[in-house]
């Protein structure tokens, strides 16, 4: 008769070692491709699309269970620190006034910017340039003129605004320009496709845990 001693102990060891080495490939695969190819991506496509410095920044990546790192289904989630305004530009949601305001002011480049680089309201604006005159638009709308004062045209010549010049009135003497567009409602321009950067990190990842997975 053959007697086999075997150290149980050992066999287990052995094998939890083999578990955990497996379970760090795995995490540090999906660790690589949270960062390839949802973050970095998710970060290019936000400063392209919204010509932002900071937004891209707001995009972070963890990986699930923070605890359990010897786990060996590990997941991976991309989230924004700025989920709003990545939600707006993501389904083009229609913006509608509230309070009771019939339209949306719309400033345009005309419109100074005060203090920390907002655009002035339209009752700041009022209080430098006077009343407002209001063209009708053909889809709908109107723009809001007023004569410039010094002061402001200084400013608009200052941030380089694109926006043309109305033109001059009859009988009125200085430079009229747009400052608002006044509409009902506006529809915010999709600019981000996150849903596809989403799919493509999906297959990825399906590729890459497997190859993890199956590497000695």
């Amino acid at each position: 008769m053959i007697t086999v001693d075997i150290d149980k102990n050992a066999i287990s060891g052995a094998i939890e070692g083999e578990r955990i080495a497996l379970a760090k490939r795995i995490r540090l695969a999906t660790e690589q491709t949270g960062r390839a190819e949802l973050v970095d991506p998710l970060r290019a496509m936000t400063r392209d699309a919204l010509n932002s410095k900071r937004l891209p920044t707001t995009w972070r990546v963890r990986i699930y269970p923070a605890e359990a790192r010897n786990t060996l289904s590990p997941a991976v989630f991309a989230f924004s620190r700025a989920p709003e305004i990545m939600i707006a530009f993501e389904e083009g949601p229609i913006i509608q006034p509230v309070g009771g305001k019939k339209y949306l002011w719309v400033p345009t480049e005309n419109v100074p910017r005060g203090r920390g680089g907002k655009r002035l309201s339209p009752q700041e604006v009022k209080a430098k340039v006077g009343r407002f005159s209001f063209i009708p638009l053909r889809n709908g709308g109107f723009v809001a003129v007023a004569q410039a004062s010094r002061g402001t045209r200084r400013a608009h010549r200052r941030g380089g605004a694109r926006t043309p010049t109305i033109g001059r009135e009859k009988g009125v003497e200085g430079e009229r320009l747009a400052f608002f567009i006044l509409k009902k409602r506006v529809r915010l321009r999709k600019r981000l496709n996150i849903a596809s950067i989403a799919e493509r990190a999906g297959a990825k990842y399906t590729a890459n845990y497997e190859r993890a997975a199956n590497a000695s």
